[in-house]
């Protein structure tokens, strides 16, 4: 990993470059909401992948706690490194998830009148695979939004959509040093503006430009091989199964991380498998019934800050969306520990739900994926914050 101060020195004109192509707009067409978007390849089965710096950056936002209640969509088009279409609309949740939690539409200002004559999720996926073509697509924390687009084909009883894809999360966590990787924090180190978290052509539009600028910071001159140089394996959805952007190793590597005694047959693509982990602060979740869910995915939970902790996890309602947040408490002290040289990410409680909810990175249609697990909170009102929106 590069630690981002140096990064954001030494590659300042290549951050410029891929921020400015991301805001670039003489040669961008916006599509409205409600605008017929351009029709593209269909995806096919023998549908083949781009190998320039073509992709389209993808961003949903939901009605309420299932991941399936899709009820705004955002793409952002990328063609030889430059954004040359926006599209948005809202979208109808299938009948069975058609529904508002007061959470969401607090995030997203999106209610049930905005969307009563807006497109069904059907109509929605067709206008999605015709923008995306035979483009692999981009999100940030694509284990949400991909899953999120599964959930809501199960929803509406639709086949899943052929995707190649990837995620800027993932992507973002291997080539930077960051004390937080959620969309705000990572756009603001790299310098890649984000217009209104939680609108999903912005989070789109945003996405696009942490991939542009994490290209020009590798010199990765497309997708695949800006994936190969991060050590990342590219995620794909088929009609009937479905893997995940997740890190990989090069044989010999360092950087794999060690087996963790608890569970030595956990996946060891999670994000979690093989960190040690402390929790600080009060939790939705039994400290023990946690302790238990992030050791059965192969993580390594302990009492207290070490030197050998890398993962801290923040209760007590701290948001850590603003690099304001991690100036006081005990975000600052990770802060410091971080300034020592210590390799620590800090994550609040939102971020460790969305983690145990995606209990796998590969699946088959028709079995128990995530998103559809158990309820893990207790009675708190917004349990299961996870499934409501993206990072």
């Amino acid at each position: 990993m590069m630690a981002i101060p140096h990064a954001r020195a030494a590659h300042s004109s290549l951050v410029h470059t891929a921020a400015a192509a991301m805001t670039a707009s003489t040669s961008a067409a916006t599509v409205e909401p409600g605008a017929s978007a351009p029709t593209g390849a269909d995806h096919g089965d023998a549908a083949p992948m781009s190998t320039g710096l073509d992709f389209v950056a993808v961003d949903v936002e939901t009605a309420n706690h299932h991941r399936g209640s899709i009820c705004a969509i955002g793409l952002v088009v990328v063609r030889a490194g430059r954004i040359t279409e926006r599209h948005a609309w809202l979208v109808k949740p299938a009948a069975s998830l058609n529904w508002f939690d007061a959470y969401n539409t607090a995030l997203h200002g999106i209610g049930p009148a905005d969307v009563a004559d807006a497109d069904s999720f059907e109509a929605s996926l067709q206008r999605l695979i015709a923008v995306v073509g035979d483009l692999s697509v981009v999100a940030h924390n694509a284990a949400f939004d991909i899953g999120a687009l599964r959930d809501a084909c199960d929803a509406a009883g639709l086949a899943w959509p052929r995707l190649q894809y990837a995620c800027s999360l993932v992507m973002a966590r291997r080539a930077l040093s960051l004390i937080s990787y959620r969309l705000p924090m990572v756009a603001d180190a790299l310098g890649v503006d984000l217009m209104s978290h939680h609108d999903a052509a912005a989070d789109a539009g945003a996405a696009a430009g942490i991939v542009l600028a994490l290209a020009a910071l590798q010199q990765a001159p497309s997708l695949s091989s800006l994936a190969t140089k991060l050590l990342v394996l590219l995620g794909q959805v088929d009609p009937d199964t479905w893997q995940g952007c997740h890190r990989t190793y090069a044989p010999g590597s360092s950087g794999k991380p060690l087996p963790p005694a608890a569970n030595p047959d956990a996946d060891p693509h999670h994000r979690l498998f093989g960190q040690v982990m402390v929790f600080t602060g009060a939790l939705s979740l039994r400290r023990e019934d946690v302790w238990a869910q992030v050791a059965a995915l192969g993580a390594i939970p302990e009492s207290n800050v070490t030197k050998r902790t890398n993962v801290l996890v923040i209760g007590d309602g701290f948001k850590g969306a603003d690099p304001a947040d991690f100036a006081t408490g005990k975000a600052a002290r990770a802060a410091a520990q971080r300034a020592k040289g210590q390799d620590i990410e800090v994550l609040c409680e939102s971020d460790l739900l969305m983690l145990l909810n995606e209990t796998g990175t590969t699946g088959r249609r028709g079995t128990a994926h995530a998103g559809t697990g158990p309820q893990t909170a207790r009675s708190n009102p917004d349990q299961q914050i996870s499934r409501r929106t993206s990072l």
